[in-house]
Protein backbone atom coordinates (compact mmCIF):
# COMPACT_ATOMS: atom_id res chain seq x y z
CA UNK A 1 0.00 0.00 0.00
CA UNK A 2 1.53 3.64 -1.02
CA UNK A 3 1.85 6.21 1.49
CA UNK A 4 -1.14 8.02 0.60
CA UNK A 5 -3.46 5.40 1.04
CA UNK A 6 -2.09 4.25 4.26
CA UNK A 7 -2.48 7.64 5.43
CA UNK A 8 -5.85 7.61 4.72
CA UNK A 9 -6.57 3.96 5.51
CA UNK A 10 -4.87 4.98 9.05
CA UNK A 11 -7.18 8.51 9.30
CA UNK A 12 -10.22 6.30 9.54
CA UNK A 13 -9.26 4.03 11.49
CA UNK A 14 -8.57 6.77 14.04
CA UNK A 15 -11.79 7.96 13.62
CA UNK A 16 -13.82 5.05 13.71
CA UNK A 17 -11.20 4.38 17.40
CA UNK A 18 -11.93 7.68 18.16
CA UNK A 19 -15.50 7.25 17.92
CA UNK A 20 -15.20 3.53 19.38
CA UNK A 21 -13.60 4.81 22.45
CA UNK A 22 -16.49 7.77 23.29
CA UNK A 23 -19.32 5.12 22.52
CA UNK A 24 -18.08 2.47 25.01
CA UNK A 25 -18.12 3.74 28.71
CA UNK A 26 -15.61 0.90 29.91
CA UNK A 27 -13.16 2.05 27.43
CA UNK A 28 -9.81 1.31 29.87
CA UNK A 29 -7.92 4.69 30.82
CA UNK A 30 -4.64 4.71 29.10
CA UNK A 31 -2.50 5.59 25.93
CA UNK A 32 -3.54 4.56 22.73
CA UNK A 33 -0.80 4.42 19.81
CA UNK A 34 -1.33 3.30 16.05
CA UNK A 35 0.14 0.20 15.79
CA UNK A 36 0.53 -2.49 12.43
CA UNK A 37 -0.56 -6.22 14.42
CA UNK A 38 -3.10 -5.37 15.52
CA UNK A 39 -4.03 -1.94 14.43
CA UNK A 40 -3.87 -0.06 18.25
CA UNK A 41 -2.01 -0.65 21.67
CA UNK A 42 -3.78 0.48 24.69
CA UNK A 43 -1.41 1.19 27.73
CA UNK A 44 -3.52 1.28 31.02
CA UNK A 45 -2.75 3.11 33.68
CA UNK A 46 -1.97 -0.10 35.21
CA UNK A 47 0.52 -0.85 32.64
CA UNK A 48 -1.58 -3.85 30.83
CA UNK A 49 -1.27 -4.03 27.18
CA UNK A 50 -4.40 -4.61 25.21
CA UNK A 51 -4.14 -5.03 21.48
CA UNK A 52 -7.09 -3.83 19.19
CA UNK A 53 -7.93 -4.88 15.73
CA UNK A 54 -10.28 -3.58 13.91
CA UNK A 55 -12.07 -5.44 10.84
CA UNK A 56 -15.43 -4.69 9.08
CA UNK A 57 -18.28 -7.14 7.81
CA UNK A 58 -18.01 -6.87 3.84
CA UNK A 59 -20.25 -8.60 1.68
CA UNK A 60 -19.28 -11.08 -0.99
CA UNK A 61 -20.09 -12.10 -3.92
CA UNK A 62 -19.11 -15.12 -5.74
CA UNK A 63 -20.47 -13.46 -9.73
CA UNK A 64 -17.85 -11.35 -11.40
CA UNK A 65 -20.93 -8.85 -12.91
CA UNK A 66 -20.67 -6.99 -9.84
CA UNK A 67 -17.26 -5.40 -8.79
CA UNK A 68 -17.04 -4.38 -5.07
CA UNK A 69 -13.90 -2.63 -5.03
CA UNK A 70 -14.70 -0.70 -8.58
CA UNK A 71 -17.91 0.82 -6.48
CA UNK A 72 -16.59 1.43 -2.84
CA UNK A 73 -13.75 3.61 -4.74
CA UNK A 74 -16.13 5.28 -7.46
CA UNK A 75 -18.41 6.40 -4.37
CA UNK A 76 -15.25 7.41 -2.08
CA UNK A 77 -14.30 9.23 -4.79
CA UNK A 78 -17.50 11.56 -4.13
CA UNK A 79 -17.31 11.64 -0.68
CA UNK A 80 -14.10 12.97 -0.87
CA UNK A 81 -14.88 15.55 -3.40
CA UNK A 82 -18.21 16.62 -0.82
CA UNK A 83 -16.13 16.48 1.89
CA UNK A 84 -13.77 18.97 0.78
CA UNK A 85 -16.45 21.44 -1.11
CA UNK A 86 -18.13 21.43 2.44
CA UNK A 87 -14.94 21.86 4.60
CA UNK A 88 -13.52 24.93 2.20
CA UNK A 89 -17.22 26.87 3.57
CA UNK A 90 -17.59 25.21 6.87
CA UNK A 91 -15.07 24.93 10.30
CA UNK A 92 -17.51 22.25 11.42
CA UNK A 93 -16.18 18.42 11.89
CA UNK A 94 -19.05 15.94 10.90
CA UNK A 95 -18.77 12.20 10.25
CA UNK A 96 -21.19 12.03 7.18
CA UNK A 97 -22.06 7.97 6.07
CA UNK A 98 -23.91 7.97 2.69
CA UNK A 99 -25.92 4.83 1.39
CA UNK A 100 -25.84 4.41 -1.97
CA UNK A 101 -28.46 2.01 -3.59
CA UNK A 102 -27.83 -0.23 -6.51
CA UNK A 103 -29.33 1.67 -8.83
CA UNK A 104 -25.36 2.91 -9.84
CA UNK A 105 -24.61 0.30 -12.34
CA UNK A 106 -21.62 -1.55 -12.68
CA UNK A 107 -20.72 0.04 -15.99
CA UNK A 108 -20.63 3.19 -14.67
CA UNK A 109 -17.96 2.91 -11.90
CA UNK A 110 -15.84 0.50 -13.82
CA UNK A 111 -15.46 3.71 -16.27
CA UNK A 112 -15.00 6.64 -14.10
CA UNK A 113 -13.43 8.85 -16.53
CA UNK A 114 -16.20 8.69 -19.02
CA UNK A 115 -18.40 11.51 -19.92
CA UNK A 116 -21.47 9.83 -18.15
CA UNK A 117 -19.69 8.73 -14.80
CA UNK A 118 -18.68 12.31 -14.65
CA UNK A 119 -21.69 13.97 -14.99
CA UNK A 120 -23.33 11.28 -12.35
CA UNK A 121 -20.38 11.77 -10.15
CA UNK A 122 -20.36 15.70 -9.78
CA UNK A 123 -24.40 15.90 -9.78
CA UNK A 124 -24.13 13.17 -6.39
CA UNK A 125 -21.16 14.99 -5.06
CA UNK A 126 -23.18 18.38 -5.55
CA UNK A 127 -26.44 17.05 -3.71
CA UNK A 128 -24.78 15.42 -1.10
CA UNK A 129 -23.01 19.01 0.07
CA UNK A 130 -26.59 20.39 -0.49
CA UNK A 131 -28.35 17.84 1.49
CA UNK A 132 -25.74 18.37 4.44
CA UNK A 133 -25.66 21.85 4.28
CA UNK A 134 -29.56 22.29 4.52
CA UNK A 135 -29.69 19.62 7.26
CA UNK A 136 -26.70 20.57 9.35
CA UNK A 137 -26.59 19.92 13.09
CA UNK A 138 -25.05 22.91 14.49
CA UNK A 139 -23.80 21.67 18.38
CA UNK A 140 -21.60 18.73 18.79
CA UNK A 141 -23.26 15.60 19.65
CA UNK A 142 -26.34 16.21 17.41
CA UNK A 143 -27.13 13.46 14.67
CA UNK A 144 -29.36 13.68 11.70
CA UNK A 145 -30.73 11.06 9.47
CA UNK A 146 -32.03 12.13 6.30
CA UNK A 147 -34.05 9.31 4.41
CA UNK A 148 -37.04 8.41 2.34
CA UNK A 149 -38.90 8.41 5.35
CA UNK A 150 -38.46 12.29 6.21
CA UNK A 151 -40.23 14.87 4.29
CA UNK A 152 -36.98 16.70 3.25
CA UNK A 153 -34.96 13.27 1.88
CA UNK A 154 -38.56 12.13 0.26
CA UNK A 155 -38.23 15.27 -1.80
CA UNK A 156 -34.88 16.13 -2.16
CA UNK A 157 -32.69 12.84 -2.10
CA UNK A 158 -31.56 11.76 -5.46
CA UNK A 159 -32.35 8.04 -6.81
CA UNK A 160 -29.42 6.62 -6.29
CA UNK A 161 -28.71 7.36 -2.60
CA UNK A 162 -30.93 5.99 0.15
CA UNK A 163 -29.90 7.50 3.33
CA UNK A 164 -27.04 9.91 4.41
CA UNK A 165 -26.46 10.12 8.05
CA UNK A 166 -24.80 13.45 9.68
CA UNK A 167 -23.31 13.36 12.95
CA UNK A 168 -21.23 16.74 14.26
CA UNK A 169 -18.14 15.39 16.08
CA UNK A 170 -16.62 19.19 15.86
CA UNK A 171 -13.94 19.12 18.89
CA UNK A 172 -14.04 15.58 19.65
CA UNK A 173 -12.71 13.56 16.50
CA UNK A 174 -11.45 13.67 13.13
CA UNK A 175 -14.08 13.80 10.14
CA UNK A 176 -15.08 10.64 8.28
CA UNK A 177 -17.13 10.51 5.66
CA UNK A 178 -17.89 7.46 3.77
CA UNK A 179 -19.62 5.58 1.64
CA UNK A 180 -21.83 2.37 2.15
CA UNK A 181 -24.28 0.59 -0.55
CA UNK A 182 -27.41 -0.37 1.23
CA UNK A 183 -28.01 -3.81 -0.26
CA UNK A 184 -24.52 -4.82 -0.34
CA UNK A 185 -23.52 -4.92 3.23
CA UNK A 186 -22.92 -8.29 4.34
CA UNK A 187 -26.20 -9.36 7.08
CA UNK A 188 -25.08 -9.76 10.41
CA UNK A 189 -25.55 -13.59 11.45
CA UNK A 190 -23.85 -16.12 13.36
CA UNK A 191 -22.07 -17.39 10.12
CA UNK A 192 -20.70 -14.09 9.57
CA UNK A 193 -19.14 -13.25 12.45
CA UNK A 194 -18.04 -16.90 12.50
CA UNK A 195 -16.01 -16.47 9.71
CA UNK A 196 -15.09 -13.02 10.36
CA UNK A 197 -13.44 -14.59 13.99
CA UNK A 198 -11.77 -17.72 12.10
CA UNK A 199 -9.90 -15.28 9.44
CA UNK A 200 -8.88 -13.19 12.28
CA UNK A 201 -7.87 -15.94 14.94
CA UNK A 202 -5.41 -17.25 12.14
CA UNK A 203 -3.97 -13.83 12.14
CA UNK A 204 -3.95 -13.38 16.11
CA UNK A 205 -0.46 -15.87 16.16
CA UNK A 206 1.59 -12.98 14.74
CA UNK A 207 0.24 -10.31 16.51
CA UNK A 208 2.66 -8.25 18.88
CA UNK A 209 3.47 -11.17 21.84
CA UNK A 210 4.05 -8.05 24.21
CA UNK A 211 0.06 -7.28 24.39
CA UNK A 212 -1.62 -8.81 27.76
CA UNK A 213 -4.61 -9.80 25.76
CA UNK A 214 -6.14 -8.67 22.47
CA UNK A 215 -9.44 -7.20 21.34
CA UNK A 216 -11.70 -7.57 18.38
CA UNK A 217 -13.76 -4.85 17.25
CA UNK A 218 -16.10 -5.63 14.30
CA UNK A 219 -17.05 -2.77 12.35
CA UNK A 220 -20.81 -3.31 11.26
CA UNK A 221 -21.23 -1.23 8.04
CA UNK A 222 -24.88 0.18 8.54
CA UNK A 223 -26.69 -3.27 8.86
CA UNK A 224 -29.85 -1.07 10.33
CA UNK A 225 -30.00 0.09 6.41
CA UNK A 226 -29.51 -3.41 4.30
CA UNK A 227 -32.31 -4.64 2.37
CA UNK A 228 -30.84 -7.59 4.03
CA UNK A 229 -31.81 -6.87 7.48
CA UNK A 230 -33.34 -9.65 9.83
CA UNK A 231 -33.66 -8.15 13.57
CA UNK A 232 -34.20 -11.85 14.49
CA UNK A 233 -30.87 -13.35 12.72
CA UNK A 234 -29.32 -10.31 14.45
CA UNK A 235 -30.45 -10.66 18.07
CA UNK A 236 -29.28 -14.70 17.57
CA UNK A 237 -26.18 -13.21 16.33
CA UNK A 238 -25.63 -10.76 19.13
CA UNK A 239 -26.49 -13.45 22.09
CA UNK A 240 -24.35 -16.88 20.27
CA UNK A 241 -21.17 -18.05 21.69
CA UNK A 242 -18.32 -17.76 19.53
CA UNK A 243 -14.69 -19.87 20.45
CA UNK A 244 -11.92 -17.75 19.76
CA UNK A 245 -8.50 -16.69 20.75
CA UNK A 246 -9.63 -13.05 21.59
CA UNK A 247 -10.12 -12.16 24.62
CA UNK A 248 -12.83 -9.79 24.00
CA UNK A 249 -14.68 -9.19 20.62
CA UNK A 250 -17.32 -6.26 20.19
CA UNK A 251 -19.87 -5.27 17.51
CA UNK A 252 -19.78 -1.60 16.63
CA UNK A 253 -22.42 -0.14 14.36
CA UNK A 254 -20.70 3.03 13.09
CA UNK A 255 -23.74 4.76 12.31
CA UNK A 256 -25.55 4.21 15.44
CA UNK A 257 -22.17 4.54 17.63
CA UNK A 258 -23.52 1.45 19.10
CA UNK A 259 -21.41 -1.48 20.95
CA UNK A 260 -22.35 -4.86 21.73
CA UNK A 261 -20.19 -7.31 22.99
CA UNK A 262 -20.03 -10.66 22.13
CA UNK A 263 -20.29 -13.64 24.49
CA UNK A 264 -16.87 -15.97 23.89
CA UNK A 265 -15.74 -18.78 24.67
CA UNK A 266 -12.15 -18.70 24.57
CA UNK A 267 -9.68 -21.97 23.41
CA UNK A 268 -7.72 -23.79 25.74
CA UNK A 269 -4.65 -22.97 23.85
CA UNK A 270 -4.76 -19.04 23.70
CA UNK A 271 -2.29 -17.17 26.10
CA UNK A 272 -4.37 -13.90 25.19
Amino acid sequence: MDNKNQSKKDRKEWTIMNLFMESFSQFPIGDVEKSERPDFIVTTRQGKRIGIELTELKYERKDTEFNMRAHEDFLSQIMLKAQEIFESKSKLTLVVDAHFADSIAPEIVQQPSCENAQLISNGLTEAIVRIIEDNLPEATGKHYIVDRNSKYGDINLPSMIESIHISNVTGRMEALWYASISTRVKPLTVDSIVQRIKDKDIKLRGYDKTCDQHWLLIIQNSFLMSSHYDPVAVQHALKHRYRTLFKRIFVFERSSATVSELNLIHRINSSH
